[in-house]
This record gives structure tokens, C-alpha cells and sequence, in this order.
């Protein structure tokens, strides 16, 4: 089984990558034999997706990303709250995969916030993300609160001890549904059928 993790935060050692570091790690407690491909974007990098420059951007995602997400069976999202909103750095990453990377695959949302937020990403990233690219999110999502305690196992004061339960539900979840869609990628025809209604 392979799985993406997608650390969507605009900064440099961002508390989303710890977070997706940790997810990597419990993901590999659960399955010996699963195959992780964990994408910081800040590290990428990706430029902002225009029409313009559509062809050059193309390229750049068939070469360095779009092959390992057309591999996942799966995806898992960690989103900042930023303002009241998801990141734009997300945003423009699902601009970017426009070759079907996504499509009739479910993907899990894990919200995070320094605070007491982290609500919004989830609502919005449901709302706008999957029409042309066909994401499939599952029902359940987390939100990690407080995210600077967040230490499985030993959290600080500010995280709820059930926490770590839920975390552990939800991703047997994501695997479960990573499994039962497999097949479904017989049926997709994105020659005639590439973008919503």
C-alpha cells in the first residue's frame, strides 16, 4: 500500500511537518510493508499555477511529484489554519494536480492550529477541492489543537488524552478505504469525463 502525506504549511520546520513526520511514523507501526511518500510544500516549492505558465508547471509536476501520487492508494492532508482558512500553498497544489493524481481516492483531512481553531481548513478543503480533481475525502477528519503539546504517547496539558485513540481510528479507517477503492481505477474516465458538472 502506498500513502501521501501532504504538509501544507508556508513555513520552514512548520509544526504541520512535524505532525505529518509523526502520522508517517504511526502508519509504519500499522503495516510493515507500507510505502510513504511524504511531501513538505515548503520544501517543493511549487510555483504558483497560472495558464500562462501551465506547460512548464506540467512538466514540473510529471517529473518530480504527479508519478508517486498517481502510485497512492491514498492521501493524508496537514493543514495549517491560517486566518481563518486553509493554506494557499494547498490550494495551489491541488491546481496543480490536474492529470487525474487524485482522482476516486480518499484522502483524510488533519487540521491543525496553535490555538483553539483549526475547524476551517476542513470545512473549506471539502467544499472546493475535489470538483475537477475528484478527491474523495473521507467522512472522519482530525483536529490537533494546541499543536506545539501534540507528542503521541506524552502530550502536554493542552491535549485531550483520547486524542491519540482517535488518531489511531481514523488512520485504520483511511487504510480501510485505501483498500476498498483500489478497484474502482478500472472504471475512471477522465478522457470524457476530467472535471465536474
Amino acid at each position: 500500500m502506498n500513502i501521501s502525506i501532504i504538509s501544507a504549511s508556508h513555513r520552514k520546520n512548520s509544526q504541520s511537518n512535524r505532525v505529518a513526520l509523526i502520522i508517517e511514523r504511526l502508519l509504519q507501526e500499522k503495516i510493515k510493508d507500507i510505502k510513504i511518500f511524504n511531501f513538505d510544500l515548503f520544501e517543493i516549492n511549487l510555483p504558483m499555477w497560472s495558464e500562462d505558465e501551465l506547460k512548464e508547471n506540467e512538466k514540473f509536476i510529471l517529473n518530480d511529484i504527479s508519478g508517486k501520487l498517481l502510485n497512492s492508494d491514498g492521501f493524508i492532508f496537514v493543514v495549517p489554519e491560517y486566518g481563518g482558512m486553509a493554506t494557499p500553498i494547498s490550494k495551489n497544489f491541488f491546481l496543480h494536480c490536474n492529470k487525474g493524481e487524485l482522482s476516486h481516492k480518499p484522502a483524510l483531512v488533519v487540521s491543525i492550529s496553535s490555538g483553539n481553531g483549526g475547524s476551517y481548513p476542513i470545512s473549506e478543503l471539502r467544499s472546493s477541492s475535489y470538483k475537477n480533481r475528484h478527491i474523495l475525502w473521507i467522512p472522519e477528519n482530525i483536529i490537533i489543537r494546541n499543536v506545539d503539546h501534540f507528542n503521541p504517547r506524552n502530550h502536554g496539558n493542552l491535549i485531550p488524552e483520547w486524542l491519540d485513540k482517535r488518531i489511531d481510528y481514523v488512520l485504520n479507517l483511511l487504510i480501510e478505504y485505501s483498500k476498498c477503492l483500489r478497484p474502482i481505477s478500472k472504471l475512471i474516465n477522465r478522457k470524457d469525463f476530467g472535471n465536474g458538472m
